[in-house]
């Protein structure tokens, strides 16, 4: 079976990207009773342990030892430019070190998983000077495992810019069969050239992270780039909102907001009025300069949804057209819209509830993209089924000598 355990589970959108190509939820944590309600909701309460993932420290056992792989969503608030910047000593983004002391501890009885994949924000990657990723690279390098490190952008596959970073430690011997292993010996080594063939996969910053740890155990998966979505903000706005709906602003709220643009969006918004046919853009308080702003977006795309604390973050939506134009906010089904989540997907009945479950969660097509283009695939050659282990996702082949 293609078991995993979802740490960080929220309502389980991990779950959600990962059982389309077969995966099975064996086990699963989160601290939010909240989000524990709508994960029972859409995925049954059989795998699902409420609690503090430090108290799985004391008791590894609780985490079934016949698991291929572990997936950790682990909180970004210590990691995010919008926060304080703690990084993993923090309280909530170092809750990653009790994962990796339940790892220590899976390791002292030999039930390690194969595969481990972490999720979170590029933050991960410049973090105390990039010293928590590098240490916790340390971390899966002294437990034997393999390294890549993996950008990507869910507005690829939604209507959503959701830039994450994706660590995935592989077991060494499953790594040497499917990985590009970096040669530290080797001064011409054509590892180098998977950076130059699909840079946008990492960036600039993964390679210097590398080079300044090269005695680290990196590999690299050689994949395709996602094909580039056609979604775009229309085709996820729930479209029978009536006129008379409250959830429409009056008339000093949308005074307000207007006010809080600079002249360019002012001039963008008139440009939408102007129109014959309705568009939508999306609007985005922030503090500039000491000074509140509502920036407006207006290229198919909604900026990176977020959790509501303090309510500022919440994501506006203005709909223009035809000489006249309304704003609200996204509702919580168009959040799950952004992240790729299916309409019969149940949703917290309050609306606030709805906004967290979404807006720290993962984009389900970025799950499964990695799941159809990494993790199946290690799976099947850890178990011999490797028949499309040199399929154009992931191709194991000789490439160009590169001299970096």
């Amino acid at each position: 079976m293609k078991n995993f355990a979802e740490f960080f589970a929220g309502v389980g959108l991990v779950h959600e990207g990962l059982r389309s190509s077969g995966w099975n939820c064996v086990w699963a944590n989160d601290i939010s009773r909240d989000k524990q309600e709508t994960y029972i909701e859409n995925f049954g309460e059989a795998d699902f342990w409420l609690g503090d993932i430090w108290d799985i420290t004391k008791n590894p056992n609780i985490v079934p030892s016949d698991t291929f792989l572990y997936t950790a969503s682990f909180p970004c608030t210590d990691l995010s430019v919008a926060g304080e910047r703690a990084g993993l000593a923090g309280a909530e983004s170092g809750t990653l070190n009790a994962l990796i002391e339940i790892l220590i501890n899976k390791n002292i009885t030999n039930s390690l998983p194969k595969v481990v994949m972490l999720e979170n924000v590029r933050g991960f990657l410049t973090s105390h000077k990039g010293k928590d990723i590098e240490q916790t690279a340390q971390h899966f390098t002294d437990l034997g495992y393999y390294i890549d490190i993996i950008e990507l952008d869910a507005i690829d596959f939604s209507a959503q810019s959701r830039p994450r970073v994706f660590m995935i430690a592989v077991e060494e011997s499953l790594a040497k069969k499917t990985m590009k292993i970096k040669n530290g010996i080797q001064l011409f080594d054509d590892w180098w050239s998977y950076f130059e063939r699909h840079p946008y996969l990492r960036s600039e910053k993964v390679k210097n992270i590398i080079l300044k740890n090269e005695t680290l155990n990196w590999a690299l998966f050689d994949i395709n780039l996602p094909e580039k979505t056609t979604i775009r903000l229309a085709d996820i706005i729930e479209v029978d909102i009536p006129d008379n709906s409250t959830l429409w602003w009056n008339e000093d709220r949308r005074s307000h907001i207007f006010s809080q643009m600079s002249e360019g969006h002012k001039n963008y918004l008139k440009e939408m009025v102007e129109r014959n046919s309705y568009s939508y853009g999306t609007v985005y308080r922030r503090t500039r300069k000491g000074k509140p702003m509502a920036e407006l977006r207006t290229d198919g795309f909604a900026g990176c949804l977020r959790t509501p604390r303090g309510g500022s973050s919440k994501q506006i939506v203005i709909k223009a057209g035809k000489g006249q134009w309304k704003v609200r906010l996204l509702t919580p089904r168009e959040y799950a819209r952004l992240q790729g989540v299916r309409d019969s997907f149940k949703l917290p009945t309050n609306a606030n509830k709805g906004y967290f479950a979404m807006g720290d969660a993962v984009c389900v097509p970025v799950i499964e993209y990695i799941s159809k283009n990494i993790l199946d695939h290690l799976y099947n050659e850890d178990n011999g089924s490797n028949n499309n282990i040199h399929s154009d996702n992931i191709k194991l082949r000789s490439v160009a000598l590169y001299c970096r």
